[in-house]
């Protein structure tokens, strides 16, 4: 790699003065070698200046930089200490941009397969990523995470959780950035806060005749993940889907010969790196991993969180029979499974409860039914409502014909109607302001008055595969706002959940009777 290709990549990025604006200082490129210093002598040696239309603007890009080099900041060619071929064999030649610094230790990558919606189904994953993390040595050990591979805001919390540095590589995930954005990211990062991870800002790949190319068949896969094996020494792969990306990139890795040798490991187990994927691997150089007591049982000695003492140790309710359908008195409201942090809950709080197996990991739809029943609260969300006014949606059918509304939404992957939820009376739904939505096309929602709007929904729309949906058969009502329970009188409301054990749990903290749905 040429001088001149790197100090031109550079003023692209406006990262060193307008090429023929100034004196043309030298650029030593040493691998993992800092630039920055000739980058701030560049800039002050009065290249920025020469060009009379941007005194100002070259004046204080040369304050910047020196004020980035005071904090410690670095700006490379390549990773210090890191091994430069394999680094270009999975990204090509890069420069790297340290705000803080590059840090020494041996990266540790913690790389997974997408797990899904259902998080908290997937004790044993959890279990293995705290294991992992446990194990490494805080004096030595590195987390490498980069951008939004599956599985690293676990990581990155991990690392604050036990005191694990981590190292952030910010780099998008089909790497088409330019030169200008990756500049632009740079100055951005000097006048930002600190952040308690290190982070590494990857430039756009180093152009030019002797540039070595990025090895075949990895360009395709995703940047973030290739980054992830470009820097990390060691790799703990926690879970891998038949034939996916990560598959592919393991394969590669093992395949190497500038991989170090017994760098990559394998969490062993069904729900982790199943066995017939796992042959494959060791016998390519893989070690297995298998830990013990991460069989995800469920902790028996600590009960389910509805399952505590209600407040002021009241009475468990009423088990009751499904209401008739007819002349259907109530409005239901369906609850279901929440894959992130619950409305107010705060993030590091939902990925601790997950990471350290707390009883508030459930996030399922009859967890969601026991919130409200403590909480006498239903929130309001904005999802899906045009003008996004957040309401608490209802349905006037029947609940012994709610199981005929119940359908999977393959592009939220999510089950629309579970069978879990509460039916409170119409007449006290609508003396707070729950009115039935107005179905129609574009001509109503242009000619309702705001106060109306909250309460339209388009009649029909068409899926990607041509299907047509009409969505009066919901017969939604709604209610503006977050809608407070705790007045509610006994009689006016019913839970309802599918089977009697869970009527039974849910019943001890209920203010309200429970049906069992299947009873309908």
């Amino acid at each position: 790699m040429s001088e001149a290709a790197v100090r031109e990549a550079l003023s692209d990025a406006g990262l060193w003065p307008a090429i023929g604006g100034g004196p043309e200082l030298p650029l030593t490129l040493t691998p993992g070698g800092d630039l920055l210093p000739a980058i701030c002598q560049a800039w002050n040696a009065g290249g920025g200046t020469a060009d009379e239309r941007r005194p100002k603007t070259a004046w204080a890009r040369a304050a910047a930089f020196r004020q980035a080099q005071a904090a410690g900041a670095q700006l490379t060619w390549g990773v210090p200490g890191g091994d430069m071929a394999r680094l270009t064999e999975w990204l090509g030649p890069r420069l790297v941009w340290w705000p803080s610094g590059a840090p020494a230790g041996r990266g540790v990558g913690l790389v997974s397969s997408r797990l899904g919606q259902e998080l908290d189904r997937h004790k044993t994953w959890f279990a293995v990523l705290r294991t992992a993390c446990m194990r490494l040595d805080p004096q030595q050990d590195l987390l490498v995470t980069a951008g939004t591979a599956a599985g690293q805001r676990f990581v990155q919390r991990c690392g604050q959780l036990f005191g694990v540095r981590t190292l952030s590589i910010e780099i998008d995930r089909e790497d088409r950035l330019s030169w200008s954005g990756w500049g632009r990211r740079v100055l951005a990062s000097i006048s930002n806060a600190p952040t308690a991870a290190f982070r590494a800002l990857l430039s756009p790949p180093l152009e030019g005749a002797d540039a070595p190319a990025v090895r075949a068949g990895l360009r395709e896969l995703p940047a973030p993940d290739r980054a992830i094996f470009a820097l990390g020494d060691r790799l703990v792969a926690l879970h891998v889907r038949p034939e996916g990306n990560l598959l592919r990139l393991l394969r590669t890795r093992l395949r190497q010969p500038t991989s170090p040798a017994a760098s990559v490991f394998l969490a062993l187990g069904p729900e982790l790196v199943r066995s017939d994927q796992a042959a494959e691997l060791l016998a390519a150089g893989a070690v297995g991993w298998w830990v013990m007591n991460a069989a995800g049982e469920p902790d028996h000695d600590r009960p389910a969180p509805w399952l505590a003492a209600p407040p002021n140790d009241c009475p468990a309710a009423a088990l009751v029979p499904c209401p008739p359908a007819d002349d259907w008195p109530y409005l239901t409201h369906c609850t279901r499974r929440r894959s992130g942090p619950w409305p107010g809950e705060h993030e590091a709080h939902f990925l601790d409860d997950l990471i350290l197996d707390r009883a508030g990991a459930d996030h399922s739809a009859l967890a969601a039914l026991w919130r409200i029943a403590r909480s006498r609260r239903l929130i309001a969300g904005s999802d899906f409502v045009r003008g996004e006014t957040p309401v608490v949606s209802f349905t006037a059918v029947p609940l012994s014909e709610i199981r005929t509304l119940r359908t999977f939404r393959s592009h939220l992957s999510r089950w629309d109607f579970e069978p879990y939820g509460i039916c409170i009376r119409r007449d006290w739904l609508q003396r707070r302001g729950t009115r039935p939505v107005r179905y129609g096309d574009e001509s109503l929602w242009e000619s309702l008055p705001p106060a109306d709007r909250p309460f339209f929904q388009k009649r029909t729309s068409e899926t990607a595969a041509g299907r047509v949906l009409d969505w009066t058969v919901e017969q939604e009502w709604r209610h503006v706002g977050d809608l407070k329970l705790d007045g509610i009188p006994a009689q006016a409301a019913l839970l309802f959940v599918p089977s009697d054990a869970e009527a039974r749990q849910l019943a001890a903290s209920s203010p309200w009777p429970v049906v069992v749905l299947g009873d309908c």
